[in-house]
């Protein structure tokens, strides 16, 4: 079956014509077709006219030349019968849901990060309607392999297992049991997983116009530490004890926040951040686990990278109760993150976690997660991201 209708190439234009290798990609479908895959195929036929799906097809026949490669997550036939009819009969929707499903770079089954480190893949999703990273980077994929030797896409709305893999030339094909969703929005992601606290006490904190929730979800780029609704039962008193200082809880929140990065577990384990309060915040691995420190507090990230359009949560089980702030350093550290966000990415393919930490004891699913937008079908809406590159002191919080 050799699908060379597939390849739009009067569409395309002479210049993106010329740069693509129809024999590659052929070999590519047929290699998906005789797999028993035809219902991505027929997905990647449905959006061949759409913008992303052209630059899906010119980046993919990039990997022709034998030095560009790729990681392609394939969803089986029963995965796409259940994706809705509102993504799937929408080719523009569609082709960036397959776009999330293909990385630069490809790793081996056995490079694969175990539990709680992760591997972060770079996608091919940068539709702005859908992502709003620093830099105007695109948006990254997370999975990991759990100490019972399955592999996962992390938190998904659904459990995304990852049942084989095979290769086609310097393609690695990865085939999973779901759709992939694409990632949705902070307030999405307090939801799904329960982070009610956080969200209340985000939303309490004001400066200028607006509440410091709303304005992490109007930024490009920013790590939270979110406690657990259990984290700030535990603390409540210290936390009633401030009362209406709002510099004081202004400097507690900024502490759970790196402005102007998305730093995801692997770039977690190699740096030291200055956080949103001005004051140094480091992680570290050991047996026990992965681990954040601010000032005197400590905590242990519980679930890592939980994608968002525009940032990354990860989950803690302590609240950070540090209530020092240094508005200076605070500053500097943004303007710095802007100014790296800024140069040309080097990322040329995965990135697992350094640290060697032992599997967790937790589950091997990665359900409640991070709320995305595929699933709740909040794609293909334009949204106004206002303080991009604005430097705005909020407090001791710059975002």
């Amino acid at each position: 079956m050799r699908l060379t209708s597939l390849i739009p190439l009067l569409s395309l234009g002479l210049a993106k014509a010329q740069s693509i290798n129809t024999t590659y990609l052929n070999g590519l479908l047929n290699e998906l077709t005789n797999a028993g895959f035809t219902s991505l195929v027929s997905a990647a036929a449905s959006v061949e006219n759409t913008t992303v799906g052209q630059e899906i097809l010119s980046e993919l026949s990039s990997a022709s030349n034998g030095s560009t490669k790729f990681t392609v997550f394939v969803p089986t036939n029963v995965a796409f019968s259940g994706v809705p009819s509102n993504i799937s009969g929408d080719p523009n929707v569609l082709a960036d849901v397959l776009a999330y499903h293909i990385v630069s770079g490809n790793i081996s089954t056995n490079e694969i990060a175990s539990y709680p480190n992760t591997t972060i893949g770079r996608t091919l999703l940068n539709d702005t309607n859908y992502v709003a990273l620093e830099g105007g980077k695109s948006q990254v994929l997370a999975w990991t392999k759990w100490p019972n030797g399955n592999t996962t896409i992390l938190n998904q709305n659904t459990v995304v297992n990852v049942l084989s893999n095979s290769v086609y030339q310097n393609i690695e094909l990865y085939v999973v049991d779901a759709v992939i969703d694409t990632p949705g929005s902070l307030d999405a992601a307090l939801f799904a997983n329960n982070l009610t606290a956080l969200r209340t006490v985000l939303s309490s904190v004001t400066e200028g116009s607006g509440s410091l929730f709303t304005q992490l979800n109007n930024t490009h780029g920013f790590t939270l530490f979110a406690p657990t609704d259990a984290a700030f039962a535990a603390v409540q008193s210290q936390l009633t004890s401030l009362g209406s200082n709002m510099t004081a809880l202004q400097a507690v929140l900024g502490n759970h926040i790196i402005n102007g990065t998305t730093a995801y577990t692997p770039t977690l384990m190699a740096h030291n951040y200055t956080s949103g309060a001005g004051e140094s915040l480091n992680t570290r691995a050991n047996s026990s686990g992965v681990f954040v420190f601010s000032g005197n507090s400590t905590a242990s990230i519980t679930k890592p990278d939980l994608i968002l359009d525009n940032g990354v949560v990860h989950i803690i089980d302590h609240v950070l109760l540090n209530e020092d702030s240094n508005t200076g350093a605070a500053s500097s550290a943004y303007s710095s993150a802007t100014s790296a966000a800024a140069q040309t990415s080097t990322e040329s393919g995965p990135v697992g976690s350094t640290p060697s930490a032992p599997g967790s004891s937790g589950s091997s699913g990665s359900g409640n997660g991070s709320g995305s937008k595929s699933a709740a079908v909040g794609m293909g809406v334009g949204k106004a991201w206002g303080l991009v590159g604005a430097g705005l002191v909020l407090g001791v919080l710059v975002l």
